[in-house]
């Protein structure tokens, strides 16, 4: 019989199970003392002037020590990423973890600027405000005091925690800023009427190869698409479109010049409509006497 808990560990998506597991791995290397702090943190000088690459990751790995804050960041990676990946995100992989790269990649650029040299709870926020914007028609309840649209999570969020540590949140609304960018160049501009539903944000090509997803429509799919066949008309143009949108044939080929009524298979109204014009030419034709020289 499985292991209930080992069973809900591996029905969790890809992402979800990765970046929990390092977490997790990541906190009992510090409550064993197997790493300090001080070799985790992440700095522009240490990373990439002393060539210490892995402070890139550490830094998104590391929650601080297990507490209450601790077990609240875990919950929310795995229950909002988790409902990222399995249902906005669903069967687009290359889009998710491309927009957790982007994430990162903005958090570290600011990260001098905010004074942060740990980037785990700033991404929490980060990942949590892109899942109140898809499901921001949620209703969430909090502890039972009180009820609020998901789209108000992180700054209620931001606040609390405000509220707690008694200080201003700049570093926490900064990454909220951020990550609306994101979701509105990624998921929201998109369905707009204005943008053409043209994504500027979208996973590369060699990214959705290597997580097998299909290429969506965006500047390197349409390169691939095929220009349109044009459509060749059928119907003579030299018969009047009747009102009842009729079918007719087309004009049998005739060496002669003049055009005779019985090669034209037209049905109903139309048939005596254009046997009348041709009668009518043919009659001015014969009475209209030739030119002198």
């Amino acid at each position: 019989m499985p292991n209930p808990l080992e069973e809900w560990y591996l029905q969790l998506p890809p992402f979800t199970r990765l970046y929990t597991t390092g977490v997790v791995g990541l906190t009992l290397a510090l409550k064993l003392q197997l790493v300090t702090p001080f070799q985790l943190f992440y700095s522009y000088h240490t990373a990439f002037g002393q060539g210490e690459y892995w402070r890139i990751l550490t830094s998104f790995l590391f929650l601080g020590e297990l507490s209450f804050d601790w077990i609240l960041n875990i919950y929310f990676i795995v229950h909002y990423c988790r409902e990222l990946e399995e249902g906005s995100y669903l069967n687009r992989p290359a889009d998710f973890v491309w927009m957790v790269l982007l994430l990162c990649t903005a958090l570290l650029i600011i990260a001098p600027y905010l004074g942060a040299v740990f980037l785990g709870d700033v991404l929490v926020i980060a990942l949590t405000y892109m899942w109140s914007r898809h499901y921001s028609f949620i209703n969430i309840n909090l502890m039972g005091l009180f009820t609020f649209p998901a789209a108000y999570l992180s700054w209620i969020m931001v606040a609390f925690s405000s509220v707690v540590e008694n200080r201003w949140p700049v570093a926490e609304v900064a990454v909220i800023l951020l990550s609306h960018i994101v979701w509105f160049l990624s998921e929201e501009w998109p369905r707009r009427a204005e943008s053409g539903g043209k994504r500027l944000i979208y996973a590369p090509r060699f990214l959705c190869k290597l997580l097998h997803q299909d290429l969506e429509e965006g500047a390197e799919a349409e390169q691939d698409q095929p220009e349109p066949t044009p459509v060749e008309e059928h119907m003579p143009s030299d018969i009047p479109l009747p009102e009842n949108q009729q079918e007719y044939a087309e004009p049998a080929n005739d060496s002669s010049h003049g055009i005779k009524a019985d090669e034209l298979d037209i049905r109903g109204h139309a048939s005596s409509s254009a046997v009348a014009q041709v009668d009518m030419s043919q009659t001015l034709h014969q009475r209209v006497p030739h030119s002198q020289s």
